[in-house]
C-alpha cells in the first residue's frame, strides 16, 4: 500500500471514529430524554386481580393509555390493597397523593359524598346504565365539588342491589325485620333500617367471613359479588329485588396534582380515554357479570324474585327517604330539589 493510500485510509477511519464519538453522547442523551418522558403511575384497589372490572375495564384502559401515549405512560395495578391502607381510605389516598390512581366506592365514606348519594335513592333510575348517564349529566356543576383533589377517570352505577342470606330467605319486606344486614353505604343503610333490619357497614372484602361466622345474617350487594368475592360459597338464598334499592357507585380517580404535572399530550390522552364512555363500559361489565353470577348458583341455591306489587309496596314504604335526603342536603347548601328535577324526579314524587 502506497503512502498516499495509507494516509487516505487513515483519514477515513479517523472521520468514522469521530462521527461515532459525536453520535454516541447524542444517542445517550436521546435515550435519557425518552426515559425522562416515561411516567409510571400506581393504581391501588381493594379488589383482586381477577375482578371483572380489572379484567374488562381497567386493564383495557391501561393498554389504551399506553398506546395513545406511545408507551410513555405506564400504569401498574396493585390489587387487594397491596400498597397498604384499607378500602375506605382509598379515596383519601388519591387526594393526598399516597397513590396515583384508585378504584374504589364513594359509599365507603358516604358522609364525604352527600351529592353523589342521590344516585342511591330508592327507585331513582330503572337500571345502572340510566343511573350512570344521570351522574355524568349532573357531573358539572352538581357532583364535581365532591371530587376536589382528584381527576375523575370514571364514575358509574352498578347493577341493581340485591339481597343474599345464609339461612333465612327474604321473600318480602317483612322478612327483613330484625335481621343483621350488611349495607354498602349510608344511604342504603337507611333503606334497610326503614324496613326494620339492623344495617352493618362492612367492606365487601369482609362479607364472606361475616356471613360464614354469623356476624351478619345477610347482605345488600350487587350480584357480581357472587363470583368476584366467592359469596356463592356462603350464601344460600338470593333475592332479586329490581331497581328499588338504588345502586352502588364506583369510582376511578387520579390525584389531581399528578395529572396536572403530566405533559399536555399525556393529559389529553388520559382525558380522551376517560369519562362517560368509560363509565358506561364499567356499568355494562357489571350487568353482564351479574347475569353470569346469578346463573352460576341456579339449581344450587334458592333464587327469589320480588313481584312488581312487592316492589311498589317497598318503594312506597321508602318514599320518605327522599324528603330526608332533601332536608339533609339542603342543610349543607346542596341544591337537592334542583338536582332531583334535573334527574326527572321532582321532589315529592
Amino acid at each position: 500500500m502506497t503512502g498516499k493510500i495509507r494516509r487516505s485510509f487513515s483519514m477515513h477511519a479517523l472521520a468514522v471514529a469521530l462521527a461515532a464519538l459525536v453520535a454516541l453522547p447524542a444517542g445517550l442523551g436521546a435515550a435519557r430524554d425518552a426515559a425522562a418522558q416515561t411516567t409510571e403511575l400506581r393504581l391501588s384497589t381493594f379488589v383482586p386481580p381477577t375482578h371483572v372490572i380489572v379484567r374488562e375495564m381497567i386493564n383495557p384502559w391501561i393498554e389504551a393509555v399506553a398506546k395513545e401515549t406511545n408507551g410513555e405512560v405506564k400504569i401498574t395495578v396493585y390489587p387487594s390493597m397491596q400498597l397498604g391502607g384499607s378500602p375506605p381510605g382509598l379515596f383519601r389516598q388519591a387526594v393526598e397523593g399516597v397513590v396515583d390512581v384508585v378504584f374504589t366506592l364513594p359509599g365507603y365514606t358516604s358522609p364525604a359524598f352527600p351529592r353523589s348519594q342521590m344516585i342511591e335513592l330508592p327507585g331513582l333510575k330503572p337500571d345502572g346504565l340510566a343511573a350512570t348517564e344521570l351522574m355524568w349529566d349532573l357531573m358539572d356543576p352538581y357532583l364535581l365539588p365532591e371530587y376536589k383533589g382528584v381527576k375523575v377517570i370514571a364514575l358509574w352505577g352498578a347493577e341493581d342491589a340485591g339481597l343474599m342470606t345464609r339461612a333465612k330467605p327474604i321473600r318480602s319486606m317483612d322478612d327483613v325485620k330484625g335481621m343483621r344486614m350488611r349495607s354498602p353505604s349510608a344511604a342504603q343503610a337507611k333503606q334497610l333500617e326503614r324496613m326494620g333490619a339492623a344495617p352493618t357497614a362492612m367492606p365487601i372484602t369482609q362479607v364472606y367471613q361475616g356471613l360464614e361466622r354469623g356476624v351478619i345474617e345477610g347482605a345488600m350487594v350487587p350480584f357480581t359479588t357472587i363470583l368476584d368475592f366467592r359469596l356463592g360459597e356462603v350464601a344460600r338464598h338470593y333475592t332479586v329485588t329490581g331497581p328499588i334499592f338504588g345502586r352502588s357507585l364506583f369510582l376511578i380517580a387520579m390525584n389531581q396534582r399528578k395529572f396536572d404535572s403530566l405533559p399536555q399530550r399525556h393529559r389529553e390522552a388520559i382525558a380522551k380515554l376517560s369519562g362517560r364512555e368509560l363509565s358506561l363500559k364499567g356499568t355494562q361489565a357489571y350487568l353482564d357479570r351479574a347475569k353470569e353470577a346469578l346463573d352460576s348458583v341456579r339449581g344450587k341455591a334458592e333464587i327469589i324474585n320480588f313481584s312488581e306489587a312487592e316492589q311498589k309496596r317497598i318503594l312506597d314504604h321508602l318514599r320518605p327517604i327522599y324528603d330526608e335526603w332533601i332536608k339533609e342536603a339542603e342543610g349543607k347548601g346542596i341544591p337537592a330539589r334542583e338536582m332531583l328535577r334535573a334527574a326527572g324526579r321532582p321532589a315529592g314524587q
